[in-house]
């Protein structure tokens, strides 16, 4: 993955997700953050180009520390290629954008998960708690019941019927 530049949060989402989980979150703060917001975005399969804002100073995340985990941003962005419904890509095409030489064809991946990534901070942000310990058991139980299929925004309850219907036939 190229990396060129910083990357840009801004928006009120930003600033308030990174004041109050800095310190949870206290390593690389805003590079943690950003990657756990652009995880949920992918699990989402929700983007948002532009997040609301309020006048507030736009923070980032610097590109020395994206280019030490480019690794990781790199599967990050294999995961949300192949997976997304959100580009209109044939399987050629995203194999090709996830596994091919990046020379070949300019596509912005950090802009990409950075849209993910600005889904993903409102939903930390419905997190935020009335203290510290309040947030991480927020944000524990929203991961638990996302592994165990009971996060019902993504998995809906009517798909859940749907599976037991097929089941129950007599």
């Amino acid at each position: 993955m190229v990396i060129s530049s910083d990357i840009l949060l801004k928006g009120t989402a930003w600033k308030k997700g990174i004041n109050e989980l800095s310190k949870i979150f206290q390593k690389r703060t805003n590079y943690s953050i950003f990657v756990i917001s652009a995880s949920i975005g992918i699990m989402y399969d929700k983007q948002i180009e532009s997040p609301a804002e309020d006048g507030e100073e736009p923070l980032y995340v610097p590109r020395n520390i994206l280019f030490q985990n480019r690794d990781e941003l790199d599967f990050l962005f294999q995961t949300a290629i192949l997976t997304t419904n959100l580009e209109n890509y044939n399987e050629e095409k995203r194999l090709e954008l996830a596994f091919g030489e990046e020379k070949k064809e300019k596509y912005d991946r950090i802009k990409f998960l950075a849209r993910f990534a600005n889904f993903g901070i409102n939903k930390l942000v419905e997190m935020i708690g009335i203290d510290e310990l309040d947030t991480m058991e927020n944000i524990k139980n929203f991961l638990a019941s996302t592994m165990e299929g009971t996060n019902f925004e993504i998995d809906s309850i009517e798909e859940e019927l749907e599976d037991y219907s097929v089941d129950m036939k007599y």
